[in-house]
């Protein structure tokens, strides 16, 4: 069983994500800071997590590190508003397996939502 994470200091985001997720039957909890997704990991045990690079306090890199040290086989695909390549290559270094970009693209994310998440 799929189990998603979604981490966003934007409410929305989440809320929409989350509601994306729900049309493929895929478990999933949303976090809106580092905190409660810390906490929500722990109760969740999800096997995959989408993550928010920017956030106030601790940000998407840090909080998937966090992440690698409770479970190093997390699967994480950040989400970002900037196509930077640092940032997908430091995301890369901390095992993130791709990108989703704001605003969101329904097809590509729905593509990355079945090549990822949803295959067997």
């Amino acid at each position: 069983m799929n189990k998603v994470l979604i981490v966003d200091d934007e409410v929305e985001i989440t809320e929409f994500l989350c509601n994306f997720l729900n049309r493929f039957d895929i478990v999933n909890e949303r976090a809106s800071d580092a905190k409660t997704a810390l906490d929500k990991f722990n109760k969740l045990k999800p096997n995959w997590v989408l993550l928010d690079i920017k956030m106030p306090g601790m940000d998407g890199f840090e909080l998937l590190a966090e992440f690698k040290k409770i479970n190093s086989n997390i699967k994480a695909m950040m989400i970002t508003g900037k196509d930077d390549k640092e940032s997908q290559d430091r995301a890369k270094k901390l095992g993130a397996l791709d990108y989703i970009f704001k605003p969101l693209d329904l097809d590509e994310l729905h593509q990355k939502i079945k090549t990822h998440i949803l295959k067997k």
